[in-house]
């Protein structure tokens, strides 16, 4: 599905991603999701995400597994920008965007 949609909407060159989380009620459901996505034309069009088994913020590891399936589908495509919001903190986060590990 990621490859389908980048197809459809990724620019040439680097692409400018966002990662962010959502959680809300449907029914009695919590449903906590964290998603990466290609920003494009001034919108955020998702293409990987994960249902987080619990309510609140994501983790590092839950945020690092996301990356690494975004390197598995696109291995050579070259990231200008992650765009996150004061959620995505943590000093072994921020190491994992610095250093890879």
């Amino acid at each position: 599905m990621a490859t389908l949609i980048a197809s459809l909407f990724a620019p040439e060159g680097k692409w400018q991603l966002s990662m962010n989380r959502t959680n809300w009620m449907f029914g009695i459901f919590k449903i906590n999701i964290l998603f990466l996505a290609i920003n494009y034309k001034g919108m955020s069009i998702p293409i990987l995400w994960t249902l987080l088994p619990k309510k609140g913020c994501s983790n590092t590891t839950e945020r690092v597994e996301l990356l690494k399936r975004f390197r598995k589908i696109f291995p050579e495509q070259a990231i200008q920008s992650l765009l996150m919001d004061r959620e995505f903190k943590g000093k072994q986060w921020l190491k994992y965007l610095v250093h890879g590990n």
